[in-house]
């Protein structure tokens, strides 16, 4: 199975409601904190060219592909960034 990891701030409404309808579906994840793994945030940010939480980075083991999803980007609201998530695992 793909690996998601949602890259994350405390207090942040938005990652709190994603890591709801991820764990209501089933679906496991990683969650990386913005504040603490700043590093690994200035790469994601960088590549996606946006400073919005939440991000998601999904991993495909098998291949080792990725495929990062940003807000504003790639979606408009957390349903929509579900609905993402969904169809990129069951591809």
């Amino acid at each position: 199975m793909k690996k998601i990891v949602i890259y994350s701030q405390e207090g942040c409404s938005h990652c709190a409601e994603l890591k709801t309808l991820l764990e209501q579906n089933g679906i496991p994840f990683l969650v990386s904190d913005i504040d603490k793994k700043r590093e690994d945030w200035n790469i994601i940010s960088e590549s996606t060219e946006s400073e919005y939480v939440p991000q998601v980075l999904i991993v495909n083991p098998v291949d080792e592909s990725a495929k990062l999803l940003a807000p504003d980007r790639d979606f408009d609201d957390i349903s929509e960034c579900l609905q993402h998530i969904m169809t990129e695992l069951y591809q």
